[in-house]
């Protein structure tokens, strides 16, 4: 393709961003649509950064390509980032749209891209990213992503030979990509810790049998789902030995400490949650191979925290109320989700507002996950009022019968901005508002509301 429509393709792209931030638009996606349908190959032509680094997995994408970027930037590097999620090609094509100048030429020091999963064959044989972090493989979306190995193939077969991976030791499918092509590979994990099992206690636990040759795996610790540490009885077949492992957590005074090979160092922890401390730990490996010394990587930690569309913590009287983000119509994300807020201490209500708002405007939704989801952590004494909100709050209510929660303790609303004036206020410790990526708005409102009914002591 001629470099004219290139150069065309990059000029009218960046005329619709500034069209579209003078009109106060986020502007993350667009651009990139307007480059692609003008010239198809505007990823594999237009110019490279000297560093690239993308970011992919089930969850966690989204914070670790900020917790990268943040990092970057904090010591002096120029990054063009597609920070709010806008992960498929034409959300690549407008970030690297940002990376170049208007004559074509590059001008920023990196590009940190999170890559949508099942995306990543229209993305990674085009950027070439010097890095590419995944950071774990899960089951998702019945309907986006079918299984995990089906998205494994994805990767594996569309990485570049010359990309490092940065892989988590502990997700047995991740951990296996690379290993036909022979790229660089670098792990990481976490050590045995505290409530650890050797049999999976969740519904989906995906890799029960050796990949190799279907033998059942023993796991030495298992944490949830399938993320442990594994081997195989029969062929040996068994989890990587991680390059970089956290020995321990201190939540006391909020630090873990990483070692890799000879050395251990000390970091601030930006969220003790452990699905956060994977996500922060595979955020220190990438910059830790881009370069940065461990004096970089700390202060520039030490400046972030979890961002408030994710997990936020109101404290009105002596009541917490707390909204945590869980992905929509993922079984594992909305059980790790459900799993944090059963083990966070005293009595508690919880407000459910987890369907997906895009699907369920043509009423298409796919509801079957909550069946796949772990709703048996909310059978527990100390959850005292269960709220499912939304159009389908009785399928979320025959899913908590299910789970064994008593029906006293549960409340449907149809219309979610009606949950407020349902939640109990006496009594209680916490309110958690649990929401989908594509219910922000609402459960922003739902949360206020239950803060005035708490200041009114209703």
């Amino acid at each position: 393709m001629s470099s004219l429509r290139v150069h065309i393709a990059l000029v009218l792209s960046k005329m619709t961003y500034r069209l579209l931030r003078m009109l106060g638009r986020n502007a993350s996606n667009a651009p990139g649509l307007v480059a692609l349908a003008i010239c198809p190959d505007y990823l594999a032509l237009i110019a490279r950064c000297p560093l690239c680094v993308c970011v992919t997995g089930t969850n966690g994408k989204t914070t670790v390509t900020n917790m990268i970027a943040d990092v970057l930037m904090a010591n002096g590097y120029s990054v063009s980032t597609n920070r709010l999620g806008s992960n498929i090609a034409p959300g690549i094509a407008a970030a690297l749209t940002n990376s170049v100048s208007w004559r074509g030429t590059a001008i920023k020091d990196a590009c940190v891209l999170e890559v949508d999963e099942r995306a990543s064959r229209l993305i990674l044989p085009y950027v070439k990213p010097t890095f590419l972090v995944v950071t774990n493989l899960f089951r998702d979306s019945l309907k986006r992503n079918a299984h995990p190995d089906y998205i494994f193939d994805v990767i594996d077969t569309y990485t570049p030979q010359d990309t490092t991976l940065i892989l988590n030791a502990d997700d047995l499918c991740s951990a296996r990509l690379g290993e036909r092509a022979g790229n660089e590979r670098v792990f990481f994990g976490i050590t045995e810790v505290e409530g650890d099992v050797t049999q999976s206690v969740n519904l989906v636990a995906d890799y029960s049998f050796c990949p190799r040759c279907l033998t059942t795996l023993q796991y030495g610790h298992l944490r949830y789902h399938h993320i442990g540490n594994a081997t195989c009885p029969a062929c040996g077949f068994s989890s990587p030995a991680p390059d970089f492992v956290v020995r321990h957590v201190t939540g006391d005074d909020e630090t873990m400490s990483v070692e890799h090979g000879e050395t251990t160092h000390s970091y601030p922890l930006v969220n003790k949650v452990i699905f956060n401390v994977y996500n922060e730990l595979a955020a220190i490996v990438a910059l830790t191979r881009i370069g940065l010394t461990k004096t970089q990587i700390e202060t520039g930690l030490a400046r972030l925290s979890v961002p408030d569309t994710r997990l936020k913590q109101t404290t009105v009287g002596s009541v917490r109320v707390v909204q945590a983000m869980s992905k929509g119509q993922s079984c594992v994300s909305c059980s790790r989700t459900l799993d944090y807020v059963c083990q966070e201490p005293g009595r508690k209500v919880v407000i459910l507002i987890m369907d997906d708002w895009y699907d369920r405007k043509n009423s298409v939704e796919y509801i079957g996950w909550i069946y796949d989801a772990d709703y048996e952590f909310l059978n527990d004494p100390e959850v005292v009022q269960v709220l499912a909100c939304g159009p389908r709050c009785y399928d979320h209510q025959v899913r908590l019968l299910l789970a064994g929660v008593p029906k006293e303790r549960i409340v449907c609303c149809e219309e979610e901005l009606d949950a407020p004036n349902h939640v109990l206020t006496h009594d209680v410790d916490a309110v958690y508002v649990l929401y989908d990526t594509s219910t922000v708005d609402i459960a922003m409102k739902v949360k206020a509301g239950v803060i005035q009914s708490l200041e009114a002591g209703r």
